[in-house]
């Protein structure tokens, strides 16, 4: 069985992945968009779907779980208040990702993450 196969290893152990996730999906709320490359991009995505639909939950168990998360108030705030009535009402496809070629030094591949916003 393939328990637990859920995500990408990102080459780093367990406590230094979320905290790479958790900086990454912080300067996505503080920025609107961020470089980085495709793979730390996809991983991304998929941790700050999880957070959004939280934040549409908007209950007071929600914010917490995002708390555990995003450990700035101003922040989840701006994500509460600004971002999330921004983005379209159905189901997931909140943050994209966006291919952006390579990178000069190494050759890596790299994506643009953004919020889908609707204005």
């Amino acid at each position: 069985m393939r328990h637990l196969h859920g995500h990408k290893k990102l080459s780093h152990p367990t406590d230094q992945r979320m905290a790479l996730l958790k900086g990454l999906s912080k300067s996505l709320i503080e920025h609107g968009e961020i470089m980085t490359s495709k793979a730390k991009a996809k991983a991304l995505a998929k941790f700050m779907q999880k957070i959004v639909g939280l934040a549409r939950k908007g209950d007071v168990s929600s914010l917490r779980q995002i708390r555990k998360q995003i450990d700035s108030r101003v922040l989840i705030r701006k994500l509460t208040a600004e971002i999330v009535p921004k983005l379209s009402s159905g189901p997931g496809g909140e943050v994209s990702v966006i291919n952006a070629g390579k990178r000069r030094g190494d050759g890596a591949e790299i994506a643009v993450v953004t919020f889908n916003l609707s204005e």
